[in-house]
Formats: structure tokens, C-alpha cells, sequence
């Protein structure tokens, strides 16, 4: 008997429930480990009502890390940083669509702008948004199974230029869309302190180092181009593989309530916060797992996008 019982969900991911957090057995850690390479996204709905057991259920997947970022960190506590709130942790405002919200991150993976891809992260939400504030998760093994031979044969030897980020160059993958910054008569500008990060550059499809399966690593918020390849083709090309992969089949939305936990293993998914309205309020806490992919490197000639 496992301790607890998994609920896959519509199509990607899986619910943990019935997990009792304060009786984390060997072959209960080693279960929610195996359940975590299987599914990629887990779900543990209302799981830690306090930031000791979030910390504690996230060690089940490996060692914490320091975020790269450190105006975020938690005083006290820095293996985790906060999101949302207000001030430097809001970080800043856009607006989506006409609509003004905080909390708004495009489609990523986290720590994509270092050479070094995080395992994965745990989030908590200890006060959801009233009106809005979703977060989707992609799974891009998944969709890289199911990418076209011919497209998957172009990428396998693509790399992708990245740097850091708070504002994609354009809605990839999501025709139609607009976003932007606000202005400061619509919204508070980002506060967060970030280091001078040097562009890097990564594969477009990576092997994840646990289960041998291949996946994609995209990050289209800090996208600058394929390297390589004129603007023009390398934008179409990168389009192309952004618009399968956040297909609905490969996709989990969560609409968020008071101390729920999602884990993500960041080698094989991308995640999308929806952002939640300026005059509303959220905050999350983060836990990153160290044990990181090393999957890029500097990309020394960057002197600009296009080199």
C-alpha cells in the first residue's frame, strides 16, 4: 500500500491524495518519487498549511536549492522565495489582452537564462487571487512524442539563444495575443533586483538524465532566436514547436485554493502564470530542487540576438 492515492488528471499530471505529510515513510518517499517520474506535474491539493511542511514534502524530491535571485528570498528562510504580493515580489505589472494584471510570467522554464536548467519546483499558494491567477503546466515529453517527424527531425540539432526576462518578445505559440508593460498610471513596474545575466544558449531537445525519454526545453519568455538560422526562420521554426507543445492535450490548468502545493519537473515541462487583476491580491511561496540539467552554456559571441 502505497500511503496515499494517485488521481491522474485530464491529460497531463497526477492528484496525490490521502498523503499524510507527517508520516513520509522510505517506501512512501520512494513511491511519491517513482509517481513524480511518471507523471511529470503533481498535484497535492490543500497539502501544506505551512511553510515547515512545504519545505519538508519538497525534500522528498531531492535537495533544495538557492534561487539565482535573491531579492526574492525569504528572510529566514532561503531555500524558498516569494511571488506575488506586492512590491519588488509583484514583479511589476502587464497588460494581457487590454486586461491589467500582476503575477503575469509567459511560458518558461525556470532558470532557463542560466546554463543550467533547475530539476524541478514546488510551489505554494498561501493566498489565491479572488477573481483569477491560474497556472498551466505543459508536458514537453509528451509533446515532443507527438511533434511531426519532419519537424522533429529540423530541431534535434537547433540550439536556442536565451537571456533573463520578465517580458516575452512575442506571444508564442498563442497567435492573437498581445502583452505589454504597463504603464505607471496602469500598474506598479517590477522591483526585483536581478543580476546581470549573460545570454546562454541551450538545446531545443534534451534527454531527460531519470526516465532516457527526450523532451523539448523552450523557455519562450527569455527566447531571443535559434542560433544559426535568420530571424525570420528561426521565429517561424520556434512558433511552430511553442504552438504544439501548449496544445490542450499536452496541457494541465490549475485554478488555485488556499495552501494547495503543485511539484513540476522543470527538465520536462514548461509552466504559464496567468497573472490576476491589479487591484486583486496573491502570494506564493517557491521551493527550487537542486540537482541542476546541465544543458547549456554561455554563448560568449552573443554580441547581440542576431550573432
Amino acid at each position: 500500500m502505497k500511503g496515499f492515492e494517485v488521481k491522474p488528471l485530464e491529460s497531463i499530471g497526477a492528484e496525490i491524495a490521502g498523503l499524510d505529510p507527517n508520516a513520509l515513510t522510505d517506501e512512501v518517499r520512494r513511491d511519491l518519487y517513482a509517481t513524480w517520474m511518471e507523471y511529470g506535474v503533481l498535484l497535492f491539493r490543500e497539502g501544506a498549511a505551512d511553510a515547515e511542511t512545504h519545505l519538508n514534502l519538497a525534500k522528498v524530491f531531492g535537495d533544495l536549492e538557492i534561487h539565482p535571485v535573491k531579492s526574492l528570498l525569504v528572510e529566514g528562510q532561503e531555500e524558498l522565495i516569494w511571488l506575488g504580493g506586492t512590491g519588488k515580489n509583484s514583479g511589476g505589472a502587464r497588460v494581457i489582452d487590454g486586461d491589467v494584471r500582476l503575477g503575469h510570467t509567459y511560458w518558461h522554464q525556470d532558470t532557463a537564462y542560466t546554463p543550467n536548467i533547475c530539476k524541478g519546483s514546488m510551489l505554494r499558494m498561501i493566498t489565491p487571487s479572488k477573481r483569477a491567477g491560474s497556472t498551466l503546466w505543459a508536458d514537453t515529453s509528451k509533446a515532443y512524442d507527438a511533434l511531426p517527424r519532419e519537424l522533429a527531425e529540423r530541431i534535434a540539432s537547433l540550439e536556442t539563444l536565451q537571456c533573463y526576462s520578465d517580458l516575452a518578445r512575442q506571444s508564442w505559440g498563442m497567435p492573437g495575443h498581445e502583452v505589454r508593460q504597463a504603464t505607471a498610471d496602469e500598474g506598479p513596474p517590477s522591483e526585483v533586483e536581478v543580476p546581470d545575466f549573460p545570454y546562454v544558449a541551450h538545446p531545443m531537445v534534451v534527454t531527460h538524465p531519470e526516465n532516457g525519454r527526450k523532451a523539448l526545453l523552450l523557455s519562450p519568455l527569455g527566447y531571443l532566436t535559434v542560433i544559426g538560422l535568420p530571424e525570420d526562420e528561426a521565429d517561424e521554426i520556434f512558433d511552430a514547436v511553442v504552438s504544439h507543445t501548449v496544445k490542450p492535450e499536452f496541457c494541465y490548468e490549475h485554478w488555485w485554493t488556499e495552501n494547495d502545493l503543485v511539484l513540476w519537473d522543470n527538465r520536462r515541462t514548461l509552466h504559464y502564470a496567468t497573472g490576476f487583476p491589479v487591484d486583486d491580491y496573491r502570494i506564493i511561496q517557491r521551493a527550487t530542487l537542486s540537482g541542476p540539467l546541465p544543458t547549456g552554456r554561455v554563448y560568449d559571441e552573443a554580441a547581440s540576438p542576431s550573432a
